[in-house]
């Protein structure tokens, strides 16, 4: 991902199409602006302003394929250099004007830095033709322009949107462009596939396998036992946590374990965190249809996998195949190249997006672009501890990954605790988070909820709720029908 001041990536464009933003962008600015014909013999005029009898202010647009050159100075005035004879004719025409444009980003020290350099080049070539004025807009000029740009211009050239942009064109629902279609579809057939399956309770208990998640979430409190620090400083002290969801959909900490007792429902929690962010890229019909949730205000788009369903895959299992027979081994075990978690959530994502072929290097394009969030739900059902060592080496190398995209990619693993007994995600990626028991009041309120999902009302439910807090006093363990409530 390019840093951040190539917030707009231009050079996924092309030519062709960055000329036309270009064009439109200058044509919102000013109203008297015309674009010339594309890819014609211009004159030197990729676009004109002022009054037909006689064109004040010209501009040419200069395109990078990488957005960058080895000396951009050099660059563009040899660009400047090889219009000689255009540039004399336009003059003597009585332009009076002449405006370069570039995807190039330049450096602003004071004499020395590209900027300076170029203006003091074009100045010289000004006086040389005729030009009252000889300019640039670098980069730096066009990213405002695209800021204050309307939102049809920005997603007609969706292709050089990323980040929070590009998730809003991604959750939008009109089409905008061609060239990008692919993206937004593969993203909201996976999300439309995926809120399906984390919609529901996924309990052992079979009575309540067909309840939503919306409709008995608590969010527990929990405490903050391990944060990320830079090497040398002191461990972190504790930190309690008022709710555990709410921190991790607020938090901009980029990877956390989350280590869960049993009973206090981790897939539940992963399973609630992807609802609220998924919801972001439904479409509108089905987003009325749901609960209510909170809304994010940056949301990311989510993908949630079991991790034991991972270890098998590393073996070679189908996974995905959700016949009633027992899986059967459809290869070999992968290869160290085919067996990461990249190549993983690939084909989770093509097999949920009812299809579309999805490579490692797609995922890869996925996070460069749109800000995602990851859960990794179970590392504590991985039951071999050779197998989990394998699992979270490649959580960690994962993890390293992440951190090179800009936004980073926000990871979650949930796991029991193992006493540190079995190996863990690194201390110098993860944060801990350990989830609490259920207060008192936590607990009356799942029961409510529990038994208004089940239609135990008015006196039945008071007493059902009234035998349980009997039954509860003297126990340690928060668990209910279906308590796994985080």
């Amino acid at each position: 991902m390019p840093e951040s001041r190539h917030r707009y990536l231009f050079e996924r464009l092309g030519d062709h199409d960055f000329q036309q933003l270009v064009a439109a962008l200058l044509a919102a600015q000013f109203p008297d602006f015309v674009a010339m014909p594309l890819r014609q013999s211009d004159g030197g005029r990729d676009g004109v302003r002022g009054a037909p009898a006689g064109r004040v202010l010209v501009y040419q647009v200069k395109w990078s394929a990488k957005g960058t050159e080895k000396d951009p100075v050099s660059w563009l005035s040899g660009a400047v250099a090889n219009e000689s004879a255009n540039l004399t004719r336009l003059a003597r025409e009585g332009v009076r004007h002449y405006t370069l444009v570039t995807n190039v980003a330049s450096t602003g020290k004071p004499g020395t830095g590209t900027f300076d350099r170029l203006n003091a080049e074009l100045d010289q070539y000004a006086a040389q033709f005729g030009f009252a004025e000889m300019n640039c807009l670098w980069r730096e000029a066009l990213n405002p322009m695209v800021d204050n740009a309307p939102d049809a211009t920005k997603w007609a050239y969706a292709e050089m949107l990323a980040g929070w942009d590009l998730i809003r064109y991604l959750i939008a629902e009109q089409t905008g462009s061609a060239n990008d279609r692919g993206l937004r579809h593969l993203v909201r057939q996976v999300a439309a596939t995926l809120w399906g399956d984390d919609q529901q309770v996924k309990f052992s208990q079979s009575e309540v396998d067909r309840e939503k998640v919306v409709d008995l979430f608590v969010d527990v409190t929990a405490e903050r036992i391990r944060a990320v620090v830079p090497p040398g400083r002191d461990t972190t002290p504790v930190v309690d946590v008022d709710g555990a969801a709410r921190y991790l959909l607020e938090s901009d900490t980029a990877c956390t374990l989350v280590r869960v007792a049993p009973g206090q429902g981790k897939s539940t929690l992963g399973q609630y965190l992807s609802l609220v962010h998924r919801s972001a890229f439904l479409p509108e019909d089905l987003r009325r249809r749901t609960p209510p949730l909170p809304v994010p205000d940056a949301p990311r788009f989510p993908l949630r996998c079991d991790l034991s369903d991972y270890a098998r895959w590393l073996a070679g299992i189908d996974v995905f195949d959700q016949s009633d027979a027992k899986p059967a081994r459809t290869a070999r075990p992968r290869s160290a190249s085919q067996a990461t978690l990249d190549c993983f959530l690939a084909d989770l994502m093509s097999h949920h997006s009812g299809g579309i072929a999805v490579t490692a290097a797609d995922v890869h394009h996925l996070f460069e672009r749109v800000p995602s969030l990851i859960i990794f739900d179970g590392l504590d059902e991985v039951g071999s501890p050779s197998i989990r060592g394998r699992v979270v080496r490649a959580i960690d190398q994962f993890a390293l990954r992440g951190h090179t995209y800009d936004p980073p990619l926000k990871i979650v693993v949930t796991t029991r605790p193992s006493a540190g007994e079995l190996p863990e995600p690194t201390a110098d990626l993860f944060e801990v988070l350990a989830l609490s028991p259920l207060t008192a009041e936590q607990r009356d309120d799942y029961l409510r909820k529990w038994c208004a999902v089940r239609g135990i009302r008015g006196k039945d439910g008071r007493n059902l709720r009234a035998s349980f807090r009997a039954k509860s006093r003297n126990l340690m363990s928060t668990s209910w029908p279906g308590t796994r409530c985080s």
